[in-house]
């Protein structure tokens, strides 16, 4: 950790919860909670969300102690299980992910800020969600400062402002709420992978935060209780408006709550910290590729490369980029975290090929089994993790058993 960083490690488990929320509560995430609440309706709604928040809280808890432990990145410690060549393709996969994320949330900005009033909407879509790229990166450039600070002021502003939408919205009663049946009932696996996919990129990162915490336990509480409870609020006050109302755009609630003004603030401040965060990670990997080159021109290239994504259209390709996601990146935090709970590598080495190995043996499982009837379980992350740690630890025990001396007659 670089010296200006490292008066940056005092952080306790709520200023976590809070730099967390900051990336959370997003426009995705209200897309995500309404999808789900007409999926399954109230009840089984909630049981999908706290389920799918728990398996994200753990693996959150489990890679942010790994980051505060090791003072590490979460780049930095991929190397460390891949070896520095095979680490520049995990985290080339990890990039291209945020970066995604990234022009997915400028061209959502865009299109709300045109949908909120005549004057925004006589404005292009890509004009607006240009001015918010430009937003993003200058305060991405900034460092994790900027985070810091930004995630202090706006978390609690967008957790009132959500607050205030659902108490709006049920004013006229709950009836509707806990009486509407989908009309076609849908598996609580489907929508727990739905939720675990949607944001195991940000716990697969939470060294990227955890890494300044006070302590490992710290680190851990935090980042559990941003992703296992944090998270699954986010879904249930953006949910539970929609299947009120009908309407699945969040943002449209709002405005016909007559809540014009908390609207736009939702979504600017929503997509400005998210993405600033998005571009953060982004220019962490970016420093592994090109370690000499300061980090505010990473950030910069990043911006511009997120910002053409997003021009370019990503968000059409969501879905599949969304599976694409679940698929190949849990399996990166399974063999980071078996490698910091075995004690790292004997000697450093530029390809691991056994983490190569068991990175791509957890994604084809988690690809292919349900199709074969061998899943182990209803979630592809979940599979995709388990599959690629237990690869990895038995062949790191396998190793390390044969390169045990052999006893001599004198130690029986």
């Amino acid at each position: 950790m670089q010296a200006s960083e490292q008066k940056l490690a005092t952080l306790g488990a709520w200023r976590i919860v809070l730099i967390l929320l900051a990336v959370m509560i997003a426009l995705p995430a209200f897309v995500m909670g309404a999808e789900i609440s007409h999926a399954f309706g109230a009840r089984a709604g909630l049981q999908v969300c706290l389920l799918g928040g728990a398996i994200l809280g753990l693996l959150a808890a489990m890679t942010g102690a790994a980051g505060a432990a090791r003072r590490c990145t979460t780049y930095q410690l991929i190397e460390e299980a891949f070896g520095q060549q095979g680490a520049r393709v995990a985290n080339a996969v990890l990039g291209v992910s945020v970066l995604g994320w990234f022009g997915v949330m400028a061209t959502m900005l865009g299109h709300a800020l045109a949908s909120m009033g005549s004057g925004l909407a006589a404005q292009p879509a890509w004009l607006l969600s240009l001015a918010g790229c430009v937003l993003t990166t200058l305060t991405a450039m900034l460092g994790f400062r900027a985070i810091n600070v930004l995630s202090t002021l706006t978390t609690p502003l967008k957790v009132g402002l959500l607050a205030w939408t659902f108490a709006a919205a049920m004013k006229g009663g709950t009836g509707a709420l806990w009486t509407y049946a989908p009309a076609l009932p849908s598996a609580l696996g489907a929508g727990i992978s739905m939720v675990v996919g949607g944001l195991v990129v940000g716990a697969v990162l939470a060294p990227d935060v955890c890494r300044f915490a006070l302590s490992p336990r710290r680190a851990a509480l935090g980042a559990g209780l941003a992703y296992g409870l944090g998270f699954p609020l986010v879904l249930i006050l953006s949910g539970a408006p929609s299947l009120v109302s009908g309407e699945r755009d969040m943002i449209q609630i709002m405005l016909a709550l007559g809540l014009g003004l908390p609207a736009m603030l939702t979504v600017v401040l929503t997509a400005w910290s998210t993405n600033t965060f998005n571009l953060y990670a982004a220019t962490l990997v970016a420093g592994t590729l090109a370690p000499r080159q300061p980090a505010w021109r990473m950030a910069l290239l990043a911006g511009v490369l997120g910002t053409a994504m997003g021009l370019a259209g990503i968000s059409e390709m969501l879905l599949p980029y969304l599976l694409w996601l679940s698929i190949m990146i849990p399996p990166i935090a399974g063999i980071y975290l078996v490698h910091v709970l075995l004690g790292g590598a004997d000697e450093a080495r530029p390809w691991r090929v056994e983490a190569l190995l068991a990175w791509l043996i957890g994604s084809a499982w988690a690809g292919l089994a349900p199709r074969w009837q061998l899943a182990l379980t209803p979630v592809a992350a979940l599979d995709s993790i388990l599959v690629s740690a237990s690869v990895y630890a038995a062949w790191r025990c396998w190793r390390k058993k044969q390169r045990a001396p052999l006893a001599t007659p004198g130690q029986i």
